[in-house]
């Protein structure tokens, strides 16, 4: 019988690799959860924001110019039926930029949450580690060389106090507001 090996810790790729796929499903079940409109507005500006549709617009406004001048004059020119349908055009095509803008923003601002929330989490984790290392030190009776810099990051961080000062360095760069 062969001794068992321990199991080998996972990689960094493997571990970034689910973390990745957690956050990529989770989005995806909020697109899910998105009503039908917005589903089709998202699929209808990405396809709007492609050279294909670039051509397609291109190729329907020659192809419309060409006919009312050679073939069948429906709208001749100043084609003021192709001006009325490109405004509308237009219209639809700013109001499904916005839309997609706003759920785009809203994914931003989620992912940012999610992000600060981590970022807070690791900052208690790493307080907390600080703590038991330095009470290790003491116990070990160490040299105390950074104690000072030590115990500040001992302290629990006041993410208020945090975005006051640099709300505050901002101001005195010229960067606010």
């Amino acid at each position: 019988m062969q001794p068992e090996h321990p199991k080998e810790h996972p990689s960094i790729g493997e571990l970034t690799h689910r973390n990745i796929e957690a956050i990529l499903c989770l989005e995806e079940g909020n697109r899910r959860s998105k009503p039908a409109l917005y589903k089709l507005v998202a699929r209808m500006s990405r396809f709007c924001g492609t050279v294909a549709f670039l051509w397609w617009n291109l190729g329907f406004f020659a192809l419309w110019i060409a006919v009312n001048q050679w073939v069948w004059k429906i709208d001749p020119y100043p084609f003021t039926f192709l001006l009325f349908l490109v405004s509308i055009e237009a219209i639809v095509l700013a109001i499904m930029i916005l839309i997609s803008q706003n759920m785009s923003d809203e994914e931003n601002e989620r992912r940012h949450h999610l992000d600060l929330q981590i970022n807070l989490l690791n900052e208690r984790e790493m307080t907390a580690m600080l703590r038991l290392v330095t009470r290790m030190a003491e116990k070990m009776e160490l040299p105390p060389e950074a104690d000072d810099e030590v115990k500040a990051l001992t302290e629990k961080t006041d993410p208020g106090k945090v975005l006051h000062q640099i709300v505050s360095a901002e101001a005195a760069h010229g960067k606010g507001g």
